[in-house]
């Protein structure tokens, strides 16, 4: 009974972090086809907007938010495009994938 547990339990973590994975790969898709154009990300991608590479140490969630909803209300002169309609699917991998970046 022991065994059997420990094996669906390691299952269950596996599986957990398959998850995880395909929602950051998916991430980096969706950066890579809406942010790469203008955001360096390890030394690939635009010049136009800011080095992302380490933003998940200077900003929160609620801030990564912030910015891809309305990044003119941070920045009125920004020229970046608002996010916000953004499928929700997309949007919430784009963000676990923000927050790898440290």
């Amino acid at each position: 009974m022991k065994r059997a547990i420990s094996v669906v339990a390691a299952f269950a973590a596996l599986v957990l972090v398959t998850a995880a994975a395909q929602a950051a790969d998916k991430g980096e898709q969706v950066f890579k086809e809406k942010c790469a154009m203008c955001h360096v990300v390890k030394g690939k991608g635009g010049k136009i907007g800011p080095e992302l590479t380490k933003v998940a140490t200077k900003l929160k969630d609620k801030e990564l938010i912030a910015q891809l909803e309305n990044p003119k209300k941070l920045n009125p002169s920004s020229t970046m495009p608002s996010f916000k309609t953004l499928p929700k699917a997309d949007m919430d991998a784009l963000l676990k994938y923000l927050k790898t970046l440290k």
